[in-house]
């Protein structure tokens, strides 16, 4: 490998693209350390904060640092996501390549660090709506979304600002939560009897659960690759409801059931894509 060549995947080519310029930015999760080389040759930062749970990728990282001759520039702690950091020290936090559910508890110990950055990027490798919902109900805006597709997989991800006090509800209409508001570009009905208002909450409820699936970003702006994954869930998803056409069991009914449920929210998510071909 080359000195001046450091081998970031396509992925996380992305994820360092959604990153602003910063005085300091901490890597969550650093592995290897290439992305904090690359935030540094990049100029996104001048300086970073690579940190990891376990001893091991920090010492690879140690030793491509010394590689690059970036030891000044780049600092290595051992840290349980972001305990090892002091409030203040950076302005923007990546968190790649871990689990949705890990992501939301790295945030919640640091609640107060995380309230005074200006941006988090994140890239959750799994529970998407559970992150999305997280940020939605603790005030946090998605102000920014890409998706890529690498070796047969999906990687979301999104560039996080934390919102303060009167810009709130600004940054709720903007992400299509407040309940009287569009919704990914969606109109909800206005109400009138009780039979409309409950088909009328009904459907803001599902094209929330859209929302928080799939991105509101990525919804508004119609992803190309966002497209290429509905369509191969929906393929999926008929497949199995078509093997389960003839099962009566309980089991099986409930997950037809679910299944039909999950092609109803592509069949939505799809049409808010094809509103913004």
């Amino acid at each position: 490998m080359s000195a001046k060549e450091p081998a970031l995947s396509e992925r996380m080519k992305h994820v360092l693209m959604l990153v602003s310029p910063h005085k300091a930015v901490a890597d969550v999760g650093c592995d290897h350390g290439y992305m904090a080389i690359e935030l540094i040759r990049s100029g996104k930062a001048g300086r970073v904060i690579a940190m990891d749970i376990h001893e091991g990728p920090l010492a690879r990282a140690r030793a491509n640092l010394t590689a690059y001759g970036l030891c000044d520039e780049i600092e290595t702690r051992r840290s349980d996501g972001m305990e090892a950091l002091c409030r203040g020290e950076v302005q923007g936090v990546i968190c790649a390549g871990m689990g949705g559910k890990t992501i939301c508890g790295i945030m919640e110990r640091s609640r107060l660090l995380v309230r005074e950055l200006d941006e988090l990027v994140l890239q959750p490798q799994s529970e998407l709506h559970m992150v999305r919902g997280y940020l939605r109900e603790n005030g946090f805006l998605i102000a920014a979304e890409d998706m890529v597709s690498e070796d047969g997989k999906f990687y979301p991800m999104m560039r996080v600002i934390p919102v303060r006090g009167a810009e709130k509800e600004c940054a709720e209409v903007r992400m299509g939560i407040s309940g009287e508001k569009e919704l990914c570009g969606v109109e909800k009905k206005v109400p009138g009897s009780m039979e409309t208002e409950k088909e009328n909450a009904e459907a803001g409820a599902q094209r929330q659960r859209v929302e928080d699936k799939y991105g509101p970003c990525l919804l508004a702006e119609g992803h190309p690759v966002l497209r290429q994954y509905l369509q191969k869930e929906r393929a999926v998803c008929e497949e199995v409801l078509r093997n389960l056409s003839q099962t009566d069991t309980e089991r099986g009914l409930s997950r037809r059931e679910e299944l039909s449920q999950r092609l109803s929210d592509i069949a939505i998510a799809e049409e808010i894509c094809a509103q913004r071909l």
